[in-house]
């Protein structure tokens, strides 16, 4: 009865477990039971919820049989609008450039919208590089002729590009030469209302990393700033890149939690005064959506400013606002959204980490004595400590399972590339604010420059030490499962002595 009494603690959590449950299931199934089968099952369940609703015990066993479906049901839909017939040959056909276009070797790659084949359905493009692919932005329109091609897997490589596509959204496949293409006006009506949006976005942060590029800042000085505020990652060289990988760091290039909880800090600080007024929230959230679009809405992003919207609302009412119920909600709509989420990298390892922060820092950051937690300083560093331990305790794992490495110093680069990085995005917020201010301006550019120069240094220093990372680690799923269980069953067994000996007492 206790067990369950903290298992009611977090009701939408349950319901995310069933949902997560159905979307497995589904994709599973998917090709054997017909989206209408998995309709059908949820409506009933949902209908069935009204005719058992003095009975709590069947009430909640249909509730959670209702989200099962309906994680089936949407992932068979998804899976079904993905995976469309592509007619054969080359084919002429009108599209919309829908993400950043990014250099590589000699191929610019971006994804495209085709729009004049009934419903819409998007394309991993690759444009043969020269000078008119590399003017490619978001939101351009191109009248095309080309083979559009299911996606399919490389020989020579163990990644499944072909799932990776297909779980991205991605129906198809094509390479376009020089004379394939051209530029012209599409209609983009056929696009959802978030796929437009979003498009603007990026076209609007097109326009802030123009100003960026002539404030004087170059290499990759620029590109960490780029990486850090806008989510923008093209121009970082892959031995930087590699860099941050090894050392544990890289979570700092990819606009998460710890990017958006920076910028709500700032706001907070703006509001100080009445940062429990309605209005304050309301304008406090209104900026961290407004930053989500313009960075062209992450999934980890926007897990946090779900988080960051619930926390925010929740304060006005004096309760606990972060838990796993918080985390839960934002699953939920994820997922809801995009069921294919679920199988985005990004997205398992940004949930586990958030998770792990909400279950283990506590207990962590206690086992110091308390009066060495009196101490402001020693109390900062051993904040950090237990939040970037906790993160990687759920991170590793996934990235053992997905990349086959561990970093042993994960914690060395987060002391240095943390504090950098909130430095870093209060330097850009002063930089776009001073404008007017030629000399606050340079300031700000010089400061930011030796920050960045800084933290790219820590980082190849940190990546450089011998044993920096354990490389060729190798898990299968069952594997995989197994850690977290232990992981899990460590903290429920030490949880429960604890209480024991305080019974004792």
């Amino acid at each position: 009865m206790k067990l369950n009494g903290q298992i009611q603690l977090y009701p939408v959590l349950r319901l995310a477990v069933f949902l997560v449950t159905g979307i497995v299931v589904g994709e599973k199934l998917y090709g054997v039971l017909p989206v209408s089968v998995w309709f059908t099952g949820f409506m009933a369940s949902l209908l069935s919820a009204f005719f058992v609703m003095r009975s709590y015990l069947w009430q909640t066993v249909v509730i959670f049989l209702s989200f099962f479906m309906l994680g089936g049901c949407i992932t068979s839909y998804t899976l079904d609008k993905v995976n469309v017939e592509m007619p054969s040959g080359r084919v002429a056909y009108s599209a919309v450039v829908v993400s950043q276009p990014e250099p590589k070797g000699k191929v610019v790659r971006c994804d495209i919208v085709v729009t004049d084949y009934g419903q819409p359905f998007k394309v991993r493009a690759s444009f043969f590089r020269d000078g008119r692919s590399e003017q490619l932005r978001a939101g351009d329109g191109i009248r095309a002729c080309s083979v559009l091609e299911k996606p399919k897997n490389f020989g020579s490589s163990d990644f499944d590009y072909k799932r990776y596509l297909l779980y991205h959204g991605t129906a198809a496949t094509t390479f376009l030469y020089i004379d394939d293409w051209c530029w012209t006006v599409v209609n983009i009506e056929g696009l959802s209302l978030l796929e437009r949006t979003r498009v603007a976005a990026l076209r609007f942060r097109d326009d802030i990393l123009a100003r960026f590029d002539g404030i004087g800042v170059g290499g990759q000085e620029y590109a960490i700033l780029a990486a850090m505020s806008l989510g923008e990652r093209v121009d970082i060289s892959d031995e930087l890149n590699e860099d941050y990988a090894v050392s544990g760091a890289l979570h700092v290039l990819s606009l998460s939690g710890l990017h958006l909880s920076i910028i709500y800090a700032m706001l907070m600080l703006v509001f100080f005064r009445r940062k429990r007024s309605v209005m304050a929230q309301v304008l406090i959230v209104s900026a961290i959506w407004t930053y989500v679009f313009i960075v062209g809405l992450p999934v980890s992003a926007v897990r946090s400013a779900i988080m960051l919207t619930v926390y925010s609302f929740v304060t006005l009412l004096n309760r606990n606002s972060m838990s796993l119920n918080t985390l839960a909600v934002a699953a939920v709509i994820l997922l809801i959204t995009n069921p294919l989420n679920f199988y985005d990298v990004g997205f398992q390892l940004s949930f586990v980490s958030v998770m792990c922060i909400v279950v283990f820092y506590r207990p962590i950051y206690l086992l110091l004595p308390q009066s060495a937690r009196d101490v402001a300083p020693v109390r900062w560093v051993w904040q950090m400590t237990a939040v970037s331990f906790a993160a990687q305790l759920g991170a590793a794992p996934l990235v053992a399972f997905y990349f086959g490495r561990i970093s042993c110093y994960f914690l060395l680069a987060n002391f240095i590339a943390i504090p950098a990085s909130t430095v870093i995005l209060y330097g850009v917020v002063v930089l776009v604010l001073s404008g007017w201010w030629t000399w606050l301006n340079a300031l700000t550019v010089k400061l930011l420059s030796i920050v960045v120069s800084f933290m790219n240094a820590g980082v190849s220093y940190v990546a450089s030490l011998p044993g920096s990372s354990i490389e060729g680690v190798n898990i299968n799923l069952l594997q995989l499962t197994m850690v977290y269980v232990i992981i899990f069953s460590v903290y429920v067994l030490s949880f429960y002595l604890k209480k024991l000996r305080w019974n004792r007492v």
